[in-house]
């Protein structure tokens, strides 16, 4: 789950009301230890001395019981790790869904934002076949290297296997009605870069190694989707590609990355068929914390394979970025009422 602090933020402060009446009405859940507003803005933040008293101050508001001179005050606690601040992000946890995927598919390396991923789709009741790429190194990590046994293939594509049998054991599942299935390619955050060398250019063949490395990354996208493609048309799935934070830049300047291509294999939407399904989306991951990353990226992959088609073409071959709204923007928007409505 997401790891929330002692901090908040809120909106929906009536024109007329100061920082010491919004502090008033903070303090009955506990002692604050700063508060950030000026009169007519709007909306701020506010620090409380214990996360219990950001806890019990966010679940009033979500119960759209607390006001503030007749008026909703909308709150939400700001997210552990989240290098932006809550002063500067808004931390609007994703909605719930009463309406579980059928089937997902999650392939590739195995970093900590896919393992929150999975674990989301199992907590909401969704299908999932899991098949993990884990990368070693033998002389750093000898234990590992000795209990594992090391298989050689002696056929071509003979290394498919495992996902063919993950596909075939995924095509056994049956919905009612239109599919709702999910692909998720997981990227590797374990990227060598030019910026771990000191003085790389002189290091030829340190960088050529990481090129070389890094390289395995495109192959297993391709991979991805030269293998699951049939199962991606016959259920009308969504391909989802998971970026590491350190692919962000659409030109990498980064010698030894540059060459991985997984943002232009998403950008090709390589198995769109002439009916528009067959759709590819990214999901560049952001600085924050491996469970916020999850669950945007869960909630990401959710909302797209339940949308419409016409959502679904406007989205495919796009990278997303996946991160909260800026304190600036989430301000301006009225607190959300009964109902739904603003």
């Amino acid at each position: 789950d997401i790891g929330f602090t002692n901090k908040v933020v809120f909106r929906g402060v009536p024109e007329p009301c100061t920082s010491e009446d919004v502090a008033a009405l903070l303090q009955k859940f506990g002692p604050l230890d700063c508060i950030c507003y000026e009169k007519g803005g709007g909306s701020g933040f506010a620090e409380f001395l214990f996360c219990s008293s950001a806890e019990q101050a966010e679940e009033e508001s979500n119960r759209l019981e607390l006001q503030l001179q007749g008026k909703r005050l909308e709150i939400y606690r700001g997210a552990a790790g989240n290098d932006a601040g809550a002063h500067q992000q808004a931390i609007v946890k994703p909605q719930s869904s009463s309406e579980p995927l059928d089937v997902a598919i999650v392939r590739g390396h195995s970093c900590a934002a896919g393992i929150g991923l999975v674990a989301e789709l199992a907590k909401a009741n969704t299908t999932t076949f899991v098949l993990w790429d884990r990368h070693h190194k033998p002389k750093v990590e000898a234990k590992v290297a000795s209990s594992l046994t090391k298989k050689v293939y002696t056929e071509t594509f003979a290394e498919q296997a495992p996902d063919k049998e993950v596909m075939r054991r995924a095509g056994e599942h049956f919905s009612v009605g239109a599919p709702k299935c999910a692909l998720v390619h997981l990227g590797s955050d374990k990227l060598q870069v030019e910026a771990q060398l000191e003085r790389p250019l002189a290091k030829v063949k340190e960088v050529v190694e990481s090129i070389s490395h890094n390289h395995t990354e495109t192959i297993a996208g391709f991979n991805c989707f030269k293998i699951y493609k049939p199962w991606a048309h016959a259920n009308r799935a969504c391909t989802f590609v998971l970026i590491p934070p350190s692919l962000n830049q659409e030109w990498d300047d980064d010698v030894a990355t540059c060459t991985v291509g997984l943002r232009r294999i998403v950008k090709g939407d390589p198995i769109r068929l002439p009916n528009g399904s067959g759709w590819t989306v990214g999901l560049q991951m952001s600085g924050a914390t491996a469970p916020t990353n999850a669950a945007l990226a869960f909630a990401t992959v959710r909302d797209t394979v339940l949308a419409s088609d016409e959502m679904k073409h406007s989205l495919s071959g796009r990278c997303l970025e996946l991160g909260m709204p800026l304190l600036s923007s989430w301000a301006r928007q009225a607190p959300v009422l009964e109902g739904g409505q603003q």
